[in-house]
C-alpha cells in the first residue's frame, strides 16, 4: 500500500521561478515569451521609468541631482522617491 501524500524531496530544492523558466525558454528557442515583458506602464508613470533608465545607475541623491541638473529636470519629492525605489529593486534583483 502506498503512503498518502507527496513523496518527500531528496537533495537540494529544485524549484525555480517562473521568470527563470521563461528566460530558459527564451534562451533555448531564441524567442522571448511575452510574459517576460509584463504589462504596459500607465502613461502617468511611464515618464519616471524613462527618466530612471536614462539616469541609472543611481547610487546616491547627489548623482540623481546631478542627472536632473544636466537634463534640466526639477524633480518633485514623489519622483525622487520613485526613482530611488526603482534603484533599490534593481539592486535586489541583481543580487539574486
Amino acid at each position: 500500500m502506498k503512503p498518502a501524500g507527496p513523496k518527500p524531496k531528496k537533495g537540494p530544492d529544485k524549484r525555480i521561478t517562473i521568470r527563470a523558466q521563461l528566460e530558459a525558454i527564451a534562451k533555448k528557442t531564441g524567442k522571448r515569451p511575452a510574459r517576460l515583458d509584463g504589462p504596459p506602464l500607465p502613461d502617468e508613470v511611464a515618464y519616471i521609468w524613462q527618466w530612471y533608465c536614462s539616469a541609472r545607475p543611481i547610487d546616491s541623491l547627489a548623482e540623481l541631482k546631478a542627472w536632473a541638473d544636466l537634463h534640466g529636470r526639477r524633480l518633485k519629492p514623489h519622483e525622487i522617491d520613485l526613482m530611488r525605489r526603482l534603484a533599490s529593486v534593481e539592486e535586489r534583483v541583481a543580487a539574486q
